[in-house]
């Protein structure tokens, strides 16, 4: 089942199962809010720190509505990253047959 052509393909083929028999809460809230959410409210933490100076004021009030922003950022990758990988993962065993 590895015998796919792109890169895509054969992470979809390999990994893409166990992923997906986890469930799709499970993908969205971990990956997807939890990592990608997480590492850009990290990155944008640090990045309006240095911008801002850790002293500013205002820095807690731009992190707070940071977080919610990034939490949901994170959502939309996560359902964006599923959707493309059920459309891959369903469309592998048409494509060798």
């Amino acid at each position: 089942m590895t015998d796919y052509g792109s890169p895509a393909e054969r992470w979809v083929a390999t990994r893409w199962p166990a992923i997906r028999a986890r469930g799709m809460w499970r993908f969205l809230l971990v990956k997807g809010v939890a990592l990608w959410g997480g590492l850009m409210f990290v990155f944008m933490a640090v990045v309006m720190a240095l911008q801002l100076g850790a002293a500013h004021p205002r820095l807690p009030l731009v992190l707070a509505v940071a977080l919610p922003l990034c939490a949901i950022g994170g959502l939309a990758w996560g359902v964006l990253t599923w959707i493309f990988n059920e459309r891959i993962f369903r469309a592998l065993p048409t494509m060798k047959r």
